[in-house]
């Protein structure tokens, strides 16, 4: 009887990890390395990020993260170039969840740059490669060729969010993926804004709130308060590209903050071996100097999450161009003679930098409160540093004299030197700050080339609607396939696969 309880357990454990909820379509099947697989991710709504991984039995080759809105999102995932030839899994799922290494799909990498291959996971065969063949499956969807063009047509009766992939068909193309058509959304959950970091405060000291911010940003700055054990997990919106993230530990010393990875780096199960001929090597040397040359990118700037409401969004702020004055020497000295709404003072031995608040101007009663002094963004808690720095480095100061709240205190108003570099040059921080390189989701694009010849990842067509495609400018007799994978406004899937011949 035990054993049967924990084989139960152990199934719908299984059966938990693989149902999370999340699909995610490729622009096609295999790369190069050094290629960007383009991913349009599908989910119930709720969730901010999807995390990415691609993975074989050696471990995770490539990691990236997707932002999700309203159940939908995109990104790349770059391959890198040392990545051994194999079969790979493209692993997705939500931060905090156990990855099911045995579901997603099968892609296929190449390396032209060196010989490496995934342990016991290429097979040399002797044969040649088989022809495209001319097919047509799906439902929801009717496409059509109207003189150079492909004419794609909704008619599922519903709108349409889907993802658009033309690729030349080739020696190197493995057996094609499942489709969306099985995938079934979870219930919609609870919509949560941006990425949750989490982390802790190590050493001998302990702080009792912690400060994340991106140099240059003016969104991306937070603060939260820490655990009895340190961790702590702050919200943040979200975070694009590969950024450099500031921690700063408060009330404590001593001590310094360390990230989590929101990554699982799972070893693929059941995957099948890549097998290679020789009749591959002209694909391979056509697909290595198309990778040579660079893809047209178009980034989806309009599809990127809708922020929340945000102080420095909404609110106007003073700004003081340091070069339309007369350059002073030193951070005071700019305070008295340039900002009247600043003032630099010292209280039991300590700065203290001062704002004036906006009521002050309406009221005409100076009213002074304790600011927040950020440099690029980051707050410098220690504003000692600030009457030490140097205003040469200096573009313009920011004043913003309104109520501030980072976290859980409010500030009397803001402060923000902005210097000509937007990366905190010559700032010099005690031992107890740290700065990662932080990898931030990928910001979503549609590209074009000489391999994938179109691919759109977040694509909408009204019920009844068309959209058309130009035909790819290939040799005559070169085989095309045309993938269109999404979700009805009901919810259903709806996909489209037809291969042709040009």
């Amino acid at each position: 009887m035990k054993r049967l309880l924990i084989s139960l357990v152990l199934m719908f454990t299984a059966l938990g990890a693989g149902a999370q909820g999340l699909y995610v379509a490729t622009d096609k099947s295999s790369y190069l390395a050094g290629e960007l697989i383009g991913c349009s991710a599908f989910c119930s709504t709720g969730h901010p990020v999807a995390c990415l991984e691609l993975v074989s039995a050696e471990g995770s080759a490539a990691q990236g993260k997707i932002a999700l809105y309203d159940g939908r999102g995109a990104g790349t995932l770059a391959i890198p170039f040392d990545t051994p030839t194999g079969n790979y899994r493209l692993v997705s799922y939500f931060p905090g969840q156990q990855p099911d290494a045995s579901a997603g799909p099968v892609l296929s990498i190449f390396n032209t740059l060196c010989t490496d291959r995934v342990k016991g996971g290429v097979e040399v065969v002797d044969r040649g490669g088989a022809a495209p063949v001319v097919s047509q499956v799906g439902y929801g969807f009717a496409v059509d060729f109207v003189r150079d063009s492909l004419v794609i047509s909704n008619i599922s009766g519903s709108d349409v969010s889907f993802s658009i992939s033309l690729y030349r068909e080739d020696s190197l193309q493995g057996a094609p993926r499942s489709s969306i058509a099985s995938f079934k959304p979870l219930p919609a959950g609870e919509v949560s804004y941006g990425e949750a970091i989490s982390g802790r405060v190590v050493g001998s000291g302990r702080a009792g709130r912690v400060i994340l911010a991106v140099p240059g940003s003016k969104t991306d700055c937070c603060q939260a308060e820490t655990a009895p054990d340190g961790s702590f997990c702050a919200q943040t919106e979200t975070i694009y590209g590969d950024v450099d993230l500031v921690c700063i530990p408060l009330d404590g010393n001593d001590c310094h903050v360390e990230i989590d990875s929101p990554f699982c780096s799972p070893a693929a199960d059941g995957l099948p071996r890549l097998e290679i001929f020789r009749a591959m090597e002209g694909d391979l040397l056509r697909r290595h100097a198309a990778m040579l040359r660079k893809a047209a990118l178009d980034t989806l700037s309009l599809s990127l999450p809708v922020r929340r409401e945000h102080f420095f969004l909404e609110r106007e702020c003073h700004s003081y161009i340091l070069d339309d004055y007369t350059r002073f020497p030193t951070m005071e000295e700019v305070f008295v003679e340039i900002i009247p709404e600043v003032k630099m003072r010292r209280r039991a031995g300590k700065v203290r930098i001062y704002s004036l608040m906006e009521k002050s101007v309406t009221d005409g009663v100076p009213r002074w409160g304790d600011a927040v002094v950020m440099i690029d963004g980051v707050p410098v808690p220690d504003q000692g540093l600030i009457e030490s720095y140097d205003p040469a480095l200096v573009k313009r100061i920011d004043i913003y004299p309104y109520r501030y709240k980072l976290g859980g205190p409010v500030f009397d108003g803001v402060i923000n030197l902005v210097t000509f570099r937007g990366n905190m040059p010559g700032l010099q921080f005690d031992e107890s700050v740290r700065i990662y390189s932080y990898h931030g989701c990928s910001v979503p694009m549609s590209f074009s080339g000489s391999e994938t010849f179109y691919w759109h990842p977040m694509s909408e067509l009204p019920a009844g609607a068309s959209l058309s495609l130009p035909l790819p400018q290939a040799d005559k007799g070169t085989y095309c396939t045309l993938s269109v994978e999404g979700l009805a406004s009901g919810g259903g899937a709806v996909y489209f696969r037809k291969t042709f011949s040009r």
